[in-house]
């Protein structure tokens, strides 16, 4: 029991660590935005990824929308396609292919880092995506460290109700492949290569 608890605590410095580290690269290439105000509604037209939909807002436009605070793995790694029937089941399923969209972060003219939200404003989609098993909490990027510093804390909640309740990737159902953390931050991949669909290159 000592040495799990020794093993879980080395694990959590190790990533509070990379944690600090890697910020400022994530920043680096994001435009992080002052507070935007409400959300603002879209549809869903396509999920690109495990993380990113690509939305058509009001007047016409269109955005590829990256969840802000949220990690999922890569295309080819393990645990991929399960993160994708989950955004699938999230948007599809409960927000009906609708959301409202907060824009918190700007890494190019097609690329947004944003929260997405039901219409009603009752669900928080990253967190959720992360409470349901298929996303594990990530740096979050926005104006104010105190909401930042929450969302962290509530993400962590999240994945431990995930857990807890089998859900997602810990459901003992699995399509070849194991509920592993990916090992690299979606977000820093992102910033460091541009995002790997032509959909969301500018």
């Amino acid at each position: 029991m000592k040495v799990k608890l020794w093993v879980i605590g080395l694990i959590s410095i190790f990533g509070l660590l990379l944690l600090i580290y890697t910020l400022p690269a994530i920043t680096a290439n994001f435009s992080v935005l002052k507070d935007t105000g409400r959300p603002v509604p879209a549809e869903v037209i396509e999920i690109v990824d495990a993380q990113t939909l690509l939305v058509r807002f009001q007047n016409r436009k269109e955005r590829c929308v990256v969840l802000n605070g949220v990690n999922t793995p890569l295309r080819q790694q393990e645990g991929y396609r399960r993160s994708v029937l989950g955004i699938i089941d999230l948007v599809q399923g409960n927000f009906r292919n609708h959301i409202l969209v907060k824009t918190d972060a700007v890494l190019n003219s097609k690329v947004w880092l944003a929260s997405i939200y039901d219409l009603e404003q009752e669900i928080l989609g990253n967190l959720a995506l992360i409470r349901f098993g298929y996303a594990w909490p990530d740096t979050y990027l926005g104006d104010l460290d105190e909401h930042n510093s929450n969302y962290l804390a509530e993400a962590n909640s999240a994945l431990a109700e995930a857990k807890k309740n089998t859900r997602g990737h810990w459901a003992g159902i699995h399509i070849g492949e194991l509920p592993q953390e990916p090992q690299q931050s979606y977000l820093v991949q992102l910033q460091a290569l541009g995002h790997s669909s032509e959909l969301c290159q500018p």
